[in-house]
């Protein structure tokens, strides 16, 4: 199928700059300056642990994806990522197996997403990506 690893989980939270300093100094590392994100709706800082990193994402408004997970579930684990090798190829092979898509396939300039709807994966929002190199 494809599936190479982990990329990076995403947690909501209400203050990433406050999370993004308390992960950092629970995993003695150190988190990146906060980014705003508008066309994800979101600011957000990460902390690299080896090839993968977390990502804690903040709303910038009430509306959106991660406003309405904050919303109906708190703070929490918002996305799994998993990079892929060839999309295409690991949508086609997910949808044969049954697994419902949320969405469509974005992208970003430096990579391909796609999503899993959580009803596929026992409630965690799956996000494949396929990088650019």
């Amino acid at each position: 199928m494809g599936l190479k690893r982990i990329d990076h989980v995403v947690v909501a939270v209400k203050d990433c700059k406050a999370a993004g300093e308390r992960y950092a100094q629970l995993l003695g590392k150190s988190a990146s300056p906060v980014q705003e994100l508008p066309a994800l709706g979101i600011k957000n800082t990460t902390v690299h642990l080896g090839d993968a990193f977390i990502e804690l994402a903040e709303p910038l408004t009430n509306q959106g994806p991660v406003a309405k997970f904050l919303e109906v579930k708190g703070e929490g684990l918002y996305l799994l990522s998993v990079e892929v090798d060839d999309m295409d190829a690991t949508i086609k092979d997910l949808t044969a197996k049954g697994v419902q898509m949320a969405g469509t396939t974005v992208d970003s300039g430096s990579s391909k997403l796609a999503f899993v709807h959580p009803k596929s994966t026992h409630g965690v929002l799956l996000q494949l990506v396929q990088k650019r190199r």
